[in-house]
């Protein structure tokens, strides 16, 4: 009885070690949808939709067009000391969309990406999503970035004089995203969504030079 015990258990132990390898291990993301050979599609709808930035820490990215996300709306929290206001992020809200860049990344610039957006900090977990290509139908997997403390409120459902600070991205951050959303032809509609985004009126000077921001209006 006691070498069953004994066996029942190191199976038990053997059984747990493998689920945590299938959802964090390298196996698990090879394995991924969004992995394309030596590459992988990425989904950026924040400051990533802008070639500057994404090539800061991303030098591989391609990209392949704007994409549609339905039923996820765009949204911000978590206060970034890097961009002087809070970040965005992608909420699932039946009935609304986000419109972002498709980009093609070397898998050797995963772990990039993931550092970048503060992974192993829990600032962000990486999502599989299907997106639509501009004037496409068809759903094509795509690896996002979503923050690990989503904000419990909707946004654009806030009177904008009552949208506390915690909430607002830094003017300089929200430029990225206007010349970003351009910069990969998204549609006006949304580009004019994002303009009228309250921020906080911080300006970070070197994001600023380094993204050329300044000319950007909102």
């Amino acid at each position: 009885m006691n070498c069953l015990i004994v066996v029942l258990s190191c199976l038990l132990v053997a059984l747990n070690k493998g689920n945590c390898h299938s959802i964090s291990g390298s196996n698990a993301t090879l394995n991924l949808p969004e992995i394309r050979g030596d590459q992988f599609l990425y989904f950026g709808f924040g400051s990533n939709m802008l070639i500057k930035r994404i090539h800061i820490q991303n030098p591989s990215a391609r990209r392949i067009g704007p994409a549609l996300l339905p039923d996820y709306r765009l949204d911000f929290a978590f206060e970034s000391a890097r961009w002087s206001g809070s970040v965005a992020t992608i909420v699932p809200t039946q009935g609304d969309h986000v419109w972002g860049t498709l980009w093609t990344i070397d898998l050797s610039n995963l772990p990039d990406i993931d550092s970048q957006e503060g992974v192993s900090q829990g600032i962000y977990e990486p999502l599989t999503v299907y997106v639509k290509l501009r004037g496409e139908s068809e759903s094509t997997p795509a690896r996002a970035y979503l923050l690990t403390k989503q904000p419990e409120s909707n946004l654009y459902e806030l009177p904008k004089d009552s949208i506390p600070l915690s909430r607002q991205p830094s003017k300089t951050y929200l430029q990225c995203l206007v010349k970003g959303a351009i910069e990969s032809s998204v549609p006006e509609d949304y580009v004019l969504r994002l303009r009228s985004i309250k921020h906080n009126g911080q300006v970070n000077s070197y994001m600023e030079r380094k993204l050329q921001l300044g000319e950007v209006a909102l």
